[in-house]
This record gives structure tokens, C-alpha cells and sequence, in this order.
């Protein structure tokens, strides 16, 4: 059964707040057409009552919501939560057998779904966005004297890769958030892009934190258009992955590669006499974010070193967040005077990490407790994924002076034959360094490190390269052999 809280949900609460204190202060930037629309937080805060009211009927239910990042997603997903009942966040990239096969672990009441999509849910209950935009047009107030705080169901992998249904209550998706405001230190004043979709988890901590701050919140969902975005919206606050910094950084270095490598190298100089003069120097690329930017996370994935560094030294600071839908988000980030490039985050306060079956060098499993994690997996009794009241992310790392430091994912892990745990993605990444290399997979064959290559290179030039980083390398990480292929490599 699914458990609701009795008390007024915090969100609910902020955003009650600042539309009392600071109601012309804008909540939402959304984009309609070509052109881009705000409203305050005494409108947001209207607008879920508005929505509330609607929705009355559906209390303690559960609602899913299938749709791109628009107003109508972003004020949906606060009424359902805040007033209503369980908000069930759907992939849209799904069809509708997939989506059917998620609704089989939990049956929504009904589904608010974006128009736009053309999805066909058969015999469900259907509310539209544009009907949605109708019923805001309408002003009403919703009486909310019974206190309420709903729940997040999202879809995930698991740990093990078989897909789950994730159900979070406002103690865990909210716990981390006052933390996150007191490290990334946020005001009032500053504004935050959103470009991933709402039903990922870092979207929603990040939603959340920027209600609980009082910011302005930029809904977007065009990633083809993300060149330009940047420069029209002009955030302070870039919530990425991975992919849109490593293309942003390809799109600067088609442009101008050597003169930015250059201009790097005297920027470094200068910084380690105190002369610091990156926005000068690098005025084009902040213009590139519109020329406000205070700092960036990525999630998702660790961000390659090469890149974390890049935007660092020309003065646009990304930051590492690591977590999981079963952690409602961060376990670890990295911030201001807080930033390892290689590690995945200082462990935040809320949680308790610690690594399990660690081998002679600390490296072992990472598993994490806190009011942050979820409580186990919906119609599944075993919750295997649980030791000692301790969850199993399923990768492999290690924590040296409060940051965390990943390495791969459990399953992925070899071992080698002096019992150490050794990585393929770290050696995976090492070796895709080299642009001529397509592909690569590092295995374990004869009990021998091995690495099956798609490549131009010729055989002399394959084997002096992976040389060169064996020389990087500790000895038990050294790639013994390859093997060269014109296949994709799985």
C-alpha cells in the first residue's frame, strides 16, 4: 500500500512562501512556439490550486504524467504531489507496449499526457495538456485543509538491469535539498535551465531545489536546438549529462581549437600568479551560455576528465553529481572549493556510504543508507538489492577524504589473478582517447587482460599505443594482448 504524508508537502510549502513574500519573483520560464513565456510564483502557486481543484476527485490516487518539459508538465506534476496523490513520471521515449508492460507493476487512475506525443492509451482515463491549459485559464482556489504529501513512482533499470518501479515519498526526494542549497550556495536572483526530462530523477531534485531557492526554473526539451538555447535563455545554472558538455566542447573546438588550447595555457600561467582574466579571454564561450553562467552539474555518467577540466580552465565550472533513482538523486557532488575531477563527489551529509568486500587496495562495492533512499522496489518482495539496511548501487569504487571515487560497474568487474578489482570502462576510456580508435572492449581471456579494437591503426601502431598507457598503468591493469576488428565491438 502506498503511504501518503499528513502534513503540508514543503514543496507546496516554499512555493506558498514565496508567492506571499515574493510573488512577483519569476517561478517558470517555459517556451510556446518560438517564444518564451514566464510566470511568477503567485501564478504557480494559483495554478496548483487551480489544477487541485480539478483533481480533487483522484485524491490518495495515482496519476501518471507522459510529456516534454512544459508548463503544463512542470504544474501537473506540483498539483499531484503537493494536493493530490502519487505522481507516476512515464518515459516518453517509450511506446505504448512498453509503457504498458511499466503500468502492469502500478495501474494509474489516470494519465495526463502531452498532446504532441500522439500516444493512444486505450480504455485509461485521459487528460490532455491542452485541456490541462484550458482548466488553468480558469481561476479557483483549492481547499487543502487536509494536509497532504505525495509520493514519485519512476521507472528504472534496477541495479540489475531489469526494469523496476521506483516509489519515493517526500522524506527521501525532498531530504537532500536543503543540503544541496547550503553548497551550491544559489540566490534568489539566479535562474536554472532544465533541459533533461522531468521524469529523471536528477530533473526533479533539481526542480525542487530551485522552488526551495526561490529561482527562476527554465523549462526546455529541444536538445537539437541546445547552441542556441543557452545564449536566448541565458541561465546561470546548467543542469547537464555528459553528452551535451562533451558536444558543446566538440562545437568550441571546430571553431577554434588551437587558438582556445593556447589561450588556455596563458590563462593557467596567469592564474598561478592570482591574475585571473578568463572572461575576457574567453568571452565568446561564456557568450555561448549567455554570459551569466555561474556553474554547472552533470550527472548520469562521470564526466571525462579532458572535459571537466576544459570548462574549468576557461572559467565555466561543471560539477560531478553522482546518484540514482533509488537515492532520490545525489549521493555525492562536487562544488565550489570542493571539485575532484576524477571522483564523483564529496558524500553528502544525508547519507551514509561505505564500501563492502573492498579489496587490499579499498576497492569495493558501494553501498549507501540514508532518509534518502527508497525503501525497496514496487512488487518485489525479495528487495535483494538490500544488505543490512545498506542499498547496493552496483558499482565498484572507493572514498578517500570524504569523496567518492567510482570505478565501474560491479557487474562489469574482472578480476585479476592477484585478486584485484580492475575496471574495463576505466581502461575502456583510456584507450578511446585516441580518435582513430572506433571502439573497444577490455575482457578477461586466459586469465589475460584483452582488448578486442575497432580501428584504423595499423598492428605497430596499436601495440606501441596501448604500451604507452600500459606505462600509466599498475602492472595488474596492463592490457596483455588485442585484438584487432573491423565488427562492432560489444
Amino acid at each position: 500500500m502506498l503511504k501518503n504524508g499528513s502534513c503540508m508537502s514543503k514543496i507546496y510549502d516554499c512555493i506558498k512562501r514565496y508567492s506571499e513574500n515574493n510573488p512577483d519573483s519569476i517561478s517558470l520560464t517555459y517556451r510556446e512556439g518560438e517564444s518564451y513565456l514566464r510566470i511568477n510564483y503567485r501564478q504557480l502557486y494559483d495554478s496548483i490550486n487551480t489544477l487541485s481543484n480539478y483533481l480533487a476527485e483522484y485524491k490518495g490516487k495515482t496519476i501518471a504524467i507522459v510529456g516534454n518539459n512544459k508548463l503544463e508538465y512542470a504544474i501537473c506534476l506540483l498539483s499531484i504531489i503537493c494536493n493530490i496523490g502519487n505522481a507516476f513520471l512515464i518515459d516518453k521515449e517509450q511506446n505504448e507496449d512498453d509503457i504498458a508492460k511499466v503500468f502492469a507493476q502500478r495501474n494509474p487512475d489516470l494519465i495526463i499526457v502531452d498532446d504532441d506525443l500522439n500516444l493512444v492509451f486505450g480504455s485509461y482515463e485521459v487528460l490532455t495538456f491542452s485541456k490541462v491549459k484550458e482548466i488553468l485559464s480558469e481561476k479557483k482556489n483549492f481547499d487543502n485543509e487536509a494536509y497532504f504529501s505525495g509520493n514519485l513512482i519512476l521507472h528504472t533499470s534496477g541495479t540489475t538491469g531489469v526494469p523496476k518501479c521506483v516509489l519515493l515519498n517526500e522524506t527521501n526526494y525532498f531530504g537532500v535539498i536543503p543540503e544541496l542549497n547550503r553548497k551550491w550556495n544559489v540566490t534568489s536572483e539566479q535562474s536554472c535551465m532544465l533541459i533533461i526530462p522531468l521524469y529523471h530523477i536528477y530533473a526533479l531534485v533539481c526542480l525542487f531545489h530551485g522552488l526551495f531557492a526561490g529561482i527562476n526554473n527554465i523549462l526546455e526539451y529541444d536538445y537539437k536546438r541546445l547552441n542556441t538555447l543557452l545564449a536566448e535563455t541565458k541561465p546561470c545554472l546548467f543542469m547537464g549529462v555528459p553528452l551535451m558538455y562533451n558536444r558543446i566542447k566538440d562545437v568550441i573546438f571546430e571553431k577554434s581549437g588551437k587558438k582556445v588550447k593556447t589561450a588556455i595555457k596563458i590563462s593557467n600561467v596567469l592564474r598561478k600568479i592570482g591574475i585571473d582574466v578568463r572572461k575576457k579571454i574567453f568571452k565568446d564561450i561564456h557568450a555561448y551560455f549567455g554570459g551569466q553562467y555561474v556553474f554547472g552539474c552533470s550527472a548520469g555518467s562521470v564526466l571525462p576528465y579532458e572535459t571537466n577540466k576544459f570548462f574549468n580552465d576557461v572559467g565555466l565550472p561543471v560539477y560531478n553529481v553522482y546518484g540514482m533513482t533509488e537515492t532520490s538523486g545525489p549521493i555525492a557532488i562536487n562544488y565550489k572549493n570542493h571539485n575532484d575531477y576524477k571522483s564523483v563527489g564529496e558524500i553528502l551529509d544525508v547519507n551514509h556510504v561505505k564500501i563492502i568486500n573492498k579489496d587490499c587496495e579499498g576497492v569495493g562495492s558501494v553501498y549507501v543508507k540514508g532518509g534518502n533512499v527508497f525503501d525497496g522496489y514496487l512488487k518485489d518482495d525479495k528487495q535483494e538489492c538490500f544488505l543490512d539496511g545498506y542499498f547496493d548501487t552496483g558499482d565498484i569504487g572507493y572514498i578517500k577524504d570524504k569523496f567518492l571515487y567510482v570505478i565501474g560497474r560491479k557487474k562489469n568487474i574482472l578480476i585479476g589473478d592477484n585478486g584485484k578489482n580492475i575496471s574495463p570502462e576505466e581502461i575502456n576510456k583510456k584507450i578511446l582517447k585516441n580518435t582513430k580508435i572506433h571502439d573497444c572492449n577490455v575482457i578477461m581471456e586466459d586469465n589475460r587482460l584483452t582488448a578486442i579494437v575497432n580501428t584504423v591503426l595499423s598492428e605497430d601502431e596499436l601495440k606501441k599505443y596501448i604500451e604507452s598507457i600500459n606505462n600509466k598503468l599498475p602492472l595488474y591493469k596492463n592490457i596483455c594482448k588485442f585484438k584487432i576488428t573491423d565488427k562492432k565491438v560489444k
